[in-house]
C-alpha cells in the first residue's frame, strides 16, 4: 500500500514538472519588464542638485488597450515608465492607478501595439487558492529578465489594521523566490493563471530568506476595476505617534511625504517631498517633505484613517472642491484640489 502511494505521488509531481515549462511557454510573453526613470533629490542638500535614478519592476498583461497590472511602489514617484515585452518591443506607459496600502498598480501602454502578438493574462479567484498550492512566478530578479521561480502558497496574510469595516487587503504568502526586480510581477496556480501580483518579502538577512508575499488577485480586480481612478504620484511613511512626536506634528500621527513625481496630483497640489536622507530602522527616508495631518475633514489618528479618508472621497461627487491640511517646515497650511 505504501509503495502504491509513493508510486501515486511520484507519477502526479512528474505530471505537475512536465507541465511547467509547457504553461511557461504559454504564459511567459504577458509577462513585461518595467523600467522606471525618477528624480533623486537625495543630494540637493549638499550639492544643490537634482540626479536621475532608475529602477526596475515586472508587470503582467491583464487587459485589451495595454492595461498592466504592476504593484504600486514600482511606480509610484515615476518620471518615466518604460515597458518591455519578451518580443523585445517597448512602449512607454502612464499611470491609471495606484494603491499604496495594497501595493497594487494599475499602468497602460501609450502607443497601440499588436495584442496578437502577446499573450493576455487569465485572472484567477484568488479566494479560491489552497495552502499548499503549487505556484510559480515570472519576473527580472535582480535585471535577469523573464526568471521563473516555483514554490507553493504557504500562508494568507492580512495586515493589522488594514481591513476591520474597510476594503480587506489580502496577500498570499508563498516560499517562491522573490527578489528586487521581481516587484509587480505575476504569481500563477498551475492553470496558468493570476491569483496574485509579487510584492514584498520578510527578511532578516537583507535577501530573500523563503517569505514572500503577492497582492492577491481580487484585491486588485477590486482596486483597480475603476481604469479612471487616481494617482497621488507620491511616495510616503505613516507616521506613528513615537515618530509623530520625534518630528514635532501637532497630532499623534500623519502622513510624510517623501518622494514625489512631478506627474501626479500631489505635484499638482504643490505639496513637495523630501531631501534630507536619514536611516529610520535601517530603512532610508527623506525627509524635509510636506507631512498630511487631514484630508477632506479627516485628520490622521491611526492606520485606520487612511481607509476613512478613502471612505470619505468615495461619497463626494466629482468637481467638488476637497480640503487638505499639511504642516511645512513647522507652519499648518490649508489648500483645496477639485476631486
Amino acid at each position: 500500500m505504501k509503495k502504491l502511494a509513493l508510486l501515486i505521488l511520484f507519477i502526479s509531481f512528474s505530471v505537475s514538472s512536465q507541465n511547467l515549462p509547457k504553461l511557461y511557454e504559454k504564459v511567459n510573453s504577458s509577462v513585461v519588464f518595467i523600467d522606471i526613470e525618477s528624480f533623486d533629490y537625495s543630494e540637493v542638500l549638499f550639492s544643490q542638485k537634482v540626479n536621475t535614478e532608475e529602477s526596475l519592476g515586472s508587470g503582467v498583461l491583464v487587459g485589451e488597450e495595454g492595461y498592466i497590472w504592476t504593484a504600486a511602489h514600482v511606480i509610484q514617484s515615476a518620471e518615466k515608465i518604460t515597458v518591455e515585452f519578451t518580443d523585445g518591443d517597448k512602449y512607454e506607459a502612464e499611470v491609471i492607478a495606484s494603491d499604496t496600502n495594497a501595493d497594487v498598480a494599475l499602468i497602460r501602454v501609450k502607443d497601440s501595439f499588436d495584442l496578437k502578438k502577446k499573450e493576455v493574462a487569465v485572472i484567477a479567484d484568488s479566494d479560491k487558492a489552497k495552502i499548499g498550492d503549487n505556484v510559480f512566478i515570472i519576473g527580472a530578479p535582480h535585471g535577469f529578465k523573464q526568471s521563473l521561480s516555483r514554490g507553493i502558497v504557504s500562508g494568507r496574510f492580512v495586515p493589522e489594521g488594514l481591513s476591520s469595516n474597510f476594503e480587506k487587503v489580502e496577500f498570499l504568502q508563498t516560499d517562491a523566490s522573490i527578489n528586487p526586480g521581481n516587484s509587480g510581477g505575476p504569481m500563477f496556480n498551475m492553470d496558468g493563471q493570476v491569483i496574485g501580483i509579487a510584492s514584498r518579502i520578510y527578511t532578516t538577512s537583507g535577501g530573500f530568506d523563503g517569505i514572500g508575499f503577492a497582492v492577491a488577485s481580487n484585491v486588485a480586480k477590486k482596486l483597480l476595476a475603476d481604469v479612471t481612478g487616481s494617482w497621488s504620484g507620491m511616495e510616503s511613511l505613516f507616521l506613528t505617534p513615537e515618530l509623530a512626536a520625534l518630528l514635532n506634528v501637532p497630532q499623534k500621527a500623519g502622513v510624510l511625504i517623501t518622494k514625489i513625481s512631478s506627474k501626479g496630483t500631489a505635484a499638482k497640489l504643490g505639496l513637495i517631498g523630501g531631501y534630507i536622507p536619514i536611516n529610520v530602522a535601517g530603512q532610508e527616508v527623506l525627509l524635509g517633505g510636506d507631512i498630511i495631518l487631514e484630508i477632506a475633514g479627516v485628520r490622521f489618528e491611526n492606520q485606520e484613517s487612511i481607509y476613512k479618508v478613502k471612505e470619505s472621497l468615495k461619497k463626494i461627487k466629482k468637481g467638488t472642491k476637497i480640503s487638505i491640511v499639511i504642516l511645512r517646515h513647522g507652519q499648518q497650511i490649508a489648500t483645496q484640489f477639485e476631486k
